[in-house]
């Protein structure tokens, strides 16, 4: 009954050139030149329109109930024409089913990847959803670029 450590996410690093596991609006599983992948040659890009625009990026994993440590990963490069210092204009939203898990902005720019984690040990012996929504409003492009997902169990 003890728990066999893990990591549940299928195509973890979209090397597949493909979304599947994942579910992905048009265009967000991308290997292009405008913005590097943490390794590899793919990667998720969402937004970065300079528009009124919406991208999603979600997979369901099952966390076993033995494992009492659940831990979402993933490296995250958030590129911005905003200027502002104040004015979170553009958003990604992580939830889990209906529950918000992180929220990052055009406030949280970076100039290479930093890694993310959340904690998912709440969700053990149940199925979630993973999502993550980027919204851009409607001038000055923010682009959210997730590469080398993991949730890893133990």
């Amino acid at each position: 009954g003890g728990c066999t450590a893990a990591q549940l996410l299928g195509n973890p690093g979209f090397e597949t050139g493909t979304a599947a596991p994942w579910t992905a609006s048009s265009g967000v599983i991308d290997n292009s030149t405008g913005e590097a992948a943490h390794s590899g040659s793919w990667k998720a890009w969402l937004n970065g329109y300079g528009t009124t625009h919406t991208d999603t990026l979600s997979q369901s994993v099952t966390v076993p109930a033995s494992c009492t440590t659940a831990t979402l990963t993933f490296y995250l490069h958030i590129d911005t024409a905003e200027t502002t210092t104040t004015t979170a204009y553009d958003k990604l939203t992580l939830t889990a089913g209906s529950t918000t898990l992180a929220t990052y902005s055009n406030l949280n720019k970076n100039t290479g990847y930093a890694q993310k984690s959340v904690n998912l040990s709440s969700y053990a012996g149940q199925t979630v959803t993973l999502k993550f929504t980027g919204t851009e409003d409607s001038s000055l492009q923010t682009s959210f670029v997730i590469d080398d997902t993991a949730v890893n169990v133990s």
